[in-house]
């Protein structure tokens, strides 16, 4: 049993460990360096080489591996016999997508990948069976069948038109429009709408003098205060009572209107919108408000009845 205490001094407890056996002979050599047999990465193909969000598919996908000839996919867990699936996407060494033998360029990948929240891309690739050149032509057509109107010119005028002002009635109101020539359909429809437009404004009460108050603003209006208070109370007091159907004679048009309560605001913004539809479209050679030309008066008493020298442009339910 030990004393209780160590050769350096200390307290000891418990018995005393056995002394080390001794050694006789030489050491024994130290173990030569082995090779170094850690696990090393494969060397990687041109294909592993490219950036990984140009890689398509990968021998090591969770769904798919590759068959023998080294270009085919198969479903992961089937047996790779050789032979490709039959509803797979074929892809070449260096990635590249392949749909009955043609290849599918990058710019159609990102269509497809566009499509899913495109209805018109999706459109354009429909019935394309994933042909790069059946999607091309799709893409020309449909920009050979815009081109027209992307580079349409002008097709108005640059002369001022003429406004005249006969004897004005804003409750039996003629106004009449000579164009410079005959119109086409797209004209005509152009004319109408802008006038049916302007009624309808008008039929809602825009055209009120009394509620002008971000004009009144002036360069004030960050941060104004708007009344509706203000707004609603002559809300109702400044409406366009009813309207004719727009009539074509020759190169002549022509509509009666009742402005009703509306302010004679609403002659500024008409000619103001006919004036530049005059510039950009239709080439508007004078506007005329009030009275009757002589060489169609026919239906001017009934507001707007049929008659046989003009042409109906459209049918409106007021």
């Amino acid at each position: 049993m030990s004393n209780g205490v160590r050769a350096d001094g200390g307290a000891q407890y418990g018995p005393e460990p056995p002394p080390k056996p001794a050694v006789y002979g030489p050491e024994p050599p130290p173990k030569a360096a082995g090779p170094d047999i850690r696990p090393t990465a494969p060397p990687q193909s041109r294909r592993d080489r490219r950036p990984v969000q140009n890689r398509r598919r990968t021998a090591s996908s969770q769904s798919e591996e590759k068959s023998p000839d080294g270009k085919s996919w198969f479903p992961k867990g089937q047996p790779v016999t050789g032979e490709p699936v039959s509803n797979a996407i074929p892809v070449d060494d260096l990635g590249t997508e392949k749909s009955s033998g043609t290849e599918i360029p990058d710019w159609q990948r990102l269509l497809e990948e566009e499509a899913a929240n495109d209805p018109e891309l999706a459109e354009i690739l429909e019935g394309t069976n994933r042909d790069p050149k059946a999607v091309e032509a799709k893409i020309r057509e449909r920009f050979e069948a815009r081109s027209e109107e992307i580079f349409r010119e002008r097709t108005g005028r640059d002369e001022g038109m003429v406004v005249t002002f006969r004897e004005f009635d804003s409750s039996n109101l003629w106004v009449w429009i000579e164009l410079y020539d005959f119109p086409s359909e797209n004209e005509k429809t152009l004319v109408s709408e802008t006038i049916d437009a302007w009624f309808t404004l008008g039929h809602l009460g825009a055209f009120n003098c009394f509620n002008l108050q971000v004009l009144e603003a002036g360069s004030e209006v960050s941060g104004m205060q708007y009344s509706m208070e203000k707004a609603q109370e002559d809300a109702n007091f400044s409406l366009f009572h009813n309207m004719d159907e727009v009539q074509l004679n020759k190169k002549w048009m022509r509509f009666w209107c009742d402005l009703g309560t509306a302010d004679e605001l609403a002659i500024d913004i008409l000619v103001n919108s006919l004036m530049n539809l005059s510039r950009e479209y239709v080439g508007i050679k004078q506007l005329i408000f009030g009275g009757v030309n002589e060489d169609w008066s026919e239906g001017t008493e009934g507001h707007g009845r049929d008659g046989d020298l003009f042409f109906r442009l459209g049918s409106k339910d007021r």
